[in-house]
């Protein structure tokens, strides 16, 4: 937890029950390595090819759609929470997610503030289509966090957050390199906290899940992979040429007719 004092004892969090729980969240982060998310072209990328303006901007503002909502979903499992110490634990998230009381902060607003420095105002972003696979990877989201045991959601949540270290390094390369003055705001402040966000969440699985909660952690992790590679998919649909967009190669190469 960055901001609140953890609410749950040191002897709470080293029962057998939660370190059982602990070790099957780590076991299934780590089975998930082998999924097509992690290896998909979009986030192993094979030359330093330079990204067209167009191509990145289409990606960021498509992304908009995820991140948007996603201060609700953790606003919606809030009020889920069994306790007052899983809402308090999970206060902390949040807390952060909203800018910590500067509403300029909240990460949406990092992220629209990022957008207008490439061009896109809040109204374009607003109102672009969702593409299909964001709309699928949020439907999931709400399904699980409305719908499925707190247990559950929250093992969902750590693990979204915990994917992010494979795709916004990706992302945020992208944008340097396509737009030198972009405001970098969004990345510099979200990416480097995901890793606690998701720590935080995986407690709260650990101390409130069962083993009744495995599979079905599983497999609503397993699908919001599928979803996540679909929108990789998309977005690689979308690339003018080469590997990310518009590529500039050294001159032989171009000669050569590769």
């Amino acid at each position: 937890m960055e901001h609140f004092e953890n609410p749950f004892h040191c002897s709470e969090v080293m029962s057998a029950r939660v370190m059982e729980n602990r070790q099957f969240f780590s076991d299934m982060l780590a089975r998930a390595r082998s999924h097509r998310f992690y290896s998909h072209p979009f986030v192993s990328p094979v030359d330093d090819a330079t990204p067209s303006r167009e191509f990145v901007s289409f990606v960021l503002t498509s992304m908009y759609k995820l991140v948007e909502p996603f201060t609700g979903l953790l606003c919606s499992l809030g009020g889920r929470a069994p306790s007052l110490r899983a809402r308090f634990a999970l206060m902390d998230n949040i807390y952060e997610e909203m800018g910590r009381g500067d509403l300029s902060s909240a990460h949406p607003s990092l992220y629209l503030r990022m957008l207008a420095s490439i061009g896109v105002p809040q109204e374009a972003a607003d109102a672009s289509p969702a593409l299909p696979a964001i709309r699928r990877i949020n439907e999931h989201l709400r399904a699980v966090v409305e719908r499925r045991p707190f247990a559950v959601a929250c093992a969902l949540l750590a693990s979204a957050e915990a994917v992010i270290p494979a795709m916004f390094p990706v992302l945020a390369d992208m944008a340097r390199k396509a737009f030198h003055d972009i405001d970098m705001a969004f990345f510099d402040r979200h990416g480097p906290r995901d890793d606690g966000h998701s720590d935080d969440a995986a407690m709260l699985f650990a101390v409130s899940g069962e083993r009744a909660h495995f599979a079905p952690a599983e497999a609503a992790l397993l699908l919001d992979l599928d979803h996540r590679s679909d929108l990789f998919d998309a977005w690689m649909s979308r690339r003018p040429s080469g590997l990310l967009g518009a590529v500039h190669r050294p001159a032989q190469t171009a000669e050569a007719g590769t």
